[in-house]
């Protein structure tokens, strides 16, 4: 009973914790948007979060999708996770390049450009928030017994918003990069 209620603890605090440094963050970002100025360091920051949260539910999603294809009965069942799991490993990629290419490079001698900032807070609380939407949903179909072809389709569905998001966040950045030129 303790060890249960001390590991409800740990994640309760962790929890807190993880709510504490993004109100942190958002206040940064909402100074930045304020005024139009920034550091570095403080975009640093941003860029690691939202490259951490990234990943780390996509690090769990590909664990429980690699699981659903083990456990699949069929042979394109199992093919079929197996392709999600392939797309999905390639988007936890881009999300880990992301720490080094978003916020930082917006810093140019103190002054940041607000609509990019703007743009680029959209695009990635989309993101977050589809990856959150489909951590959760296959942490759900898990505990199935079998999974419907709609939930497989509604997987696709959610990767190919991923895919649009992150597309959006590239043109973005790219518009920052020229800027810089």
């Amino acid at each position: 009973m303790t060890s249960e209620f001390n590991d409800d603890s740990k994640s309760a605090g962790k929890a807190e914790e993880q709510i504490k440094e993004a109100r942190m963050l958002a206040s940064r970002l909402q100074r930045a948007i304020d005024t139009g100025r920034s550091t570095l360091s403080k975009m640093v920051e941003v860029d690691r979060f939202v490259s951490h949260r990234l990943t780390t539910k996509t690090a769990s999603a590909l664990q429980i999708i690699d699981n659903l294809a083990k456990e699949a009965r069929s042979v394109s069942m199992k093919e079929e996770f197996n392709r999600i799991y392939i797309k999905l490993l390639a988007l936890f990629n881009e999300f880990k390049l992301i720490e080094n290419k978003g916020y930082r490079t917006m810093v140019r001698s103190g002054l940041v450009d607000v609509n990019r900032l703007n743009d680029l807070i959209d695009v990635d609380t989309d993101l977050l928030n589809i990856v959150t939407l489909l951590h959760n949903f296959v942490g759900r179909i898990s505990l199935k017994r079998s999974v419907k072809v709609d939930e497989r389709k509604e997987i696709l569905e959610m990767l190919d918003d991923i895919i649009l998001a992150l597309t959006r966040r590239n043109e973005i950045m790219r518009k920052v990069e020229r800027k810089e030129d």
